[in-house]
């Protein structure tokens, strides 16, 4: 997203708590000294416009960046202002839609000052995780995989692959590209595989079948087909950055829970309507479903 987009993404929040231009004049006497340009009325200045620039930007906004955006201002209070002529503001519908976006982007820019505010990653955590991590950086793991586009299809799989061997069921039901070599996503390191693969793949033995993992992409069932020594060492250096990004997502979720279970206990919540039970706090957690104690090794013997 380069960062004209994320000009434009922020200027519909600041209108909806600032307020569209309501068509009404200002004096000439009224116009502030660091003013850029008016839309009826409605002013525009410097002060407002360096809130509306995203804070921390290694490069500063270009002049022409600026006159960009400001076209964009224009262009928005324009559309907006009409809105307002022809009422579209009163509609119960708008009204609703538009509380809704306010309230989402104070949410979020709170959420963004207290995860700022608490995540710091020091140089000794990184190494403590590289030495702890040791044994998967060592290694690669030939893994194999069945992908699928809905958890219906990925328990149909299962049940497959108590009959029938991994490759014979990738080769017919997997909808990865991969799928026509048996699933085969030949060896992976630590940081060069879907991270949901991941947690999982480190805990199994060659010739263990996952449970159901959902992704990005889908659900998928994976093989360890085998593991070997890494063909090359891997130094802290190599893969500190990575390390750092682990350890701030992680860092971050901690941090997110911390502040929704302080909020929760300081609530006032009440369900009036029995048909939106609460339900429990979801997790990231990469297992859909355990494997079933049945299912099938690429050992045995295929249904042609």
């Amino acid at each position: 997203m380069n960062r004209r987009t994320v000009l434009s993404a922020l200027l519909v929040p600041f209108l909806l708590v600032a307020g569209c231009g309501d068509g009404k004049k200002g004096e000439e006497s009224a116009v502030p000294s660091d003013a850029i340009v008016s839309v009826n009325g409605k002013v525009l200045t410097e002060r407002y416009l360096e809130d509306l620039l995203p804070a921390g930007e290694k490069t500063p906004f270009s002049d022409s960046e600026k006159a960009a955006w400001v076209r964009q201002w224009i262009e928005m209070e324009l559309l907006c202002g009409e809105a307002v002529r022809r009422g579209l503001d009163n509609d119960p519908r708008v009204r609703a839609r538009l509380e809704s976006l306010e309230r989402e982007y104070l949410a979020d820019h709170l959420t963004f000052i207290e995860l700022r505010e608490r995540i710091e990653v020091s140089e000794e955590e990184i190494e403590e995780y590289f030495e702890e991590h040791k044994d998967e950086y060592a290694n690669e793991y030939r893994v194999s995989h069945i992908m699928v586009n809905t958890l219906e299809e990925a328990r149909q799989v299962q049940e497959l692959l108590k009959k029938n061997s991994f490759t014979w069921v990738a080769n017919r039901y997997s909808v990865d590209p991969v799928a026509k070599r048996g699933g085969d996503l030949g060896y992976l390191t630590k940081g060069n595989m879907i991270p949901a693969f991941e947690t999982v793949v480190f805990d199994m033995q060659p010739g263990e079948v996952s449970g159901i993992i959902q992704s990005e992409f889908g659900y998928h069932i994976i093989m360890l087909v085998g593991m070997r020594e890494a063909q090359v060492k891997i130094e802290l250096a190599d893969v500190r950055e990575m390390i750092m990004n682990e350890l701030v997502l992680r860092k971050r979720e901690a941090a997110y829970r911390e502040l929704m279970e302080k909020l929760f206990e300081k609530a006032d919540i009440r369900y009036f309507n029995g048909g939106y039970p609460e339900e429990g706090v979801q997790t990231d957690t990469a297992i859909v479903e355990e494997p079933s104690d049945t299912a099938a090794t690429d050992t045995m013997t295929t249904e042609g």
